[in-house]
């Protein structure tokens, strides 16, 4: 899976379980959709990491890496190469 295509199914995973989490706030004890968000959100755990570690940095949040700012040792995103 190439960086773009990684990034999409990160982001998708992350939208389903947002979209899932609002459901939830008005349906809190509907266990089928309590599971539907672990996984969601697991998914999304793990496409993260997996970006972080061959990529850098998503977001702030994962900036900090052994006492150190790692945000501004990736390339912005117009430093990257057009397609």
């Amino acid at each position: 899976m190439d960086r773009d295509q990684m990034l999409r199914q990160m982001t998708a995973e992350q939208f389903a379980a947002f979209d899932v989490q609002l459901y939830l706030d008005t349906h809190p004890n509907d266990i089928i959709a309590m599971e539907m968000f672990n996984n969601y959100h697991k998914n999304f755990a793990e496409f993260k990491k997996q970006y972080e570690s061959m990529y850098g940095p998503i977001n702030s949040d994962s900036a900090v890496k052994n006492d150190q700012w790692m945000w501004i040792d990736s390339p912005w995103p117009w430093e990257m190469e057009a397609n």
